[in-house]
């Protein structure tokens, strides 16, 4: 079996210690070098080109989903994984979405890291179970209905218009207000209630009210 690299990017030591105990156990997987921030990580995956770096997302400074990209461009060959306390699958989503090609939560157990290592460097995407559960779960979710408010299509002396008439004024009275012709007025008021679509001057009304259409 050809031995797998790894660097280890995290920016607390103690779990920088113990992945490196924990993979230290396996033949087939061998560390190259540890990094505790994004800026570290970069010079160090130049200078090692490893198969894979596991990557912790929350890092002070550029964060994890912020530097994968970088990585990418730094080493083609390494193939990220990251390493993560956050179960969001919205995480998820933009690790992957980064280019990422696995998602380990640190609570996992080691067999579990182990079988995401060997499935990246081979380059199959590895995502734990409950983790794949909860993307698919999310993106089953219809996606929210925007509130219809078709009084924003109309235009500012349309608004004005529908105003007046909620208020009780006939064409005529719009028109001496507004310094217009009835003729427009009437011009008016058929735009407003093809745009509402509404055929009745007392829907208009109902409408405005509804809406809190109100001339200022």
């Amino acid at each position: 079996m050809n031995e797998i690299t790894v660097a280890i990017v995290d920016d607390h030591t103690l779990m920088r210690s113990g992945l490196n105990l924990m993979l230290a156990k396996q033949s087939d997987i061998r560390v190259v070098g540890e990094a505790a921030n994004a800026e570290e990580a970069l010079l160090l995956i130049e200078a090692t080109k490893p198969d894979v770096v596991l990557l912790d997302i929350s890092m002070p400074g550029t964060s994890g989903l912020e530097c994968i990209q970088s990585i990418v461009q730094c080493s083609s060959q390494s193939k990220v994984i990251l390493l993560t306390m956050h179960e969001d699958s919205q995480y998820v989503q933009d690790g992957m979405a980064a280019g990422a090609m696995g998602y380990v939560l640190k609570k996992a157990a080691d067999e579990m890291l182990y079988q995401a290592i060997r499935n990246v460097a081979a380059g199959v995407v590895f995502l734990q179970p409950d983790t794949m559960k909860a993307l698919l779960w999310k993106q089953r979710q219809p996606s929210p209905v925007p509130v219809r408010q078709p009084y924003k299509a109309l235009s500012e002396k349309e608004t004005t218009v529908l105003a007046l008439i909620a208020q009780g004024f006939s064409n005529a009275e719009i028109a001496s207000e507004l310094k217009i012709s009835v003729k427009t007025v009437e011009t008016y008021k058929y735009r407003i209630m093809e745009k509402l679509d509404v055929r009745k001057r007392s829907e208009l009304v109902k409408f405005a009210m509804q809406n809190n259409i109100v001339r200022t």
